[in-house]
């Protein structure tokens, strides 16, 4: 009979023990889906001041801008514009082309991205993305260090971001070290674009690859402090002293334009007639992004260099 009441009794206990066991591992699960519904938004304020709610690590996005940052943390976009896909072809290879200045709006819902990217000055499309996911608006214009830490976090890739401005600091020293080796030091650069058939100069901040690179700007570009166009006539005054002219030419190409000034009006800039011109894609020296000054360092190195 003792023995009956025993069993009896352990039963009771270890149905309790069950019982107990099995609460403590719904609170713990319930607990655990709580903590993984968290890490799957996070509330980020954007450039336009809006909070947006957006995913941990956004899985499919779609980059109306920033594409080139994307490319900087090798994150490859569900969607971008043609604009990138023209910059960054092979990156881009598979990406959905979503238009021009006026994206499709129809394909990127298409896709069911769980983010896009726009840029501040572009609020006006707000109205018609936000009703297919979460819309981030950079801001335009800030540094291309500020530009890449702001889409680094967006996308939760800090450590990316790391180690690309590791990569970039290192490429920066080997260029100086070519210079250094060619007999190329603290030499004076100048750049201008040519679009259309105006003459564009910029804040050499915009051209931060090549300054890193170990140049200095002209004297005349350093009081320059906007985007602004000038007369062909003015240019031999503005890059006169420079040792090396950069020109900025639709994907870097000769025009009858350019040719005809090289020839004419800007024949006796010192640099020119020192055959230290050289012709530069606009659309992958001029678009401000850390990518963007990546290049243009490279692309001068291997110009100068190699001529």
């Amino acid at each position: 009979m003792k023995k009956k009441k025993f069993t009896a009794l352990l039963l009771v206990v270890l149905t309790l023990g069950l019982v107990l066991a099995a609460c403590g591992s719904g609170s713990s699960s319930s607990s655990d889906d709580e903590a993984k519904q968290e890490e799957k938004a996070r509330t980020l304020t954007d450039a336009l001041d809006r909070k947006v709610e957006v995913p941990a690590t956004p899985k499919k996005i779609v980059a109306i801008q920033n594409a080139g940052e994307l490319y900087a943390l090798d994150i490859k976009p569900a969607a971008t514009t043609d604009y990138y896909m023209g910059i960054y072809p092979d990156f881009l290879k598979g990406v959905e082309n979503i238009g021009g200045d006026k994206p499709n709006v129809e394909k990127i819902a298409a896709l069911k991205p769980d983010l896009i990217i726009i840029s501040d000055y572009q609020k006006d499309m707000l109205t018609n993305l936000e009703k297919i996911a979460p819309v981030y608006a950079t801001k335009f214009g800030v540094t291309p260090d500020d530009q890449l830490a702001d889409v680094a976090n967006l996308v939760n890739a800090k450590d990316a971001e790391k180690a690309y401005q590791k990569k970039y600091a290192k490429e920066t020293e080997e260029a100086k070290v070519t210079l250094k080796k060619d007999g190329i030091e603290n030499q004076k650069a100048a750049v201008v674009q040519f679009w259309g058939k105006e003459t564009y100069i910029h804040d050499p901040i915009v051209f931060g690859g090549l300054y890193d690179a170990g140049f200095t700007p002209t004297e005349a570009a350093k009081k320059n402090t906007e985007t602004k166009a000038i007369a062909t006539e003015a240019v031999p005054a503005y890059v006169g002293d420079a040792d090396q002219f950069f020109i900025l030419t639709p994907e870097g190409k000769t025009t009858d334009d350019v040719s005809t000034l090289l020839s004419g009006i800007w024949k006796d800039i010192p640099a020119v007639k020192a055959g230290h011109v050289y012709l530069v894609d606009n659309d992958k020296w001029s678009n401000y992004t850390a990518p963007s000054r990546e290049y243009q360092m490279q692309d001068a190195i291997d110009k100068i260099t190699k001529k």
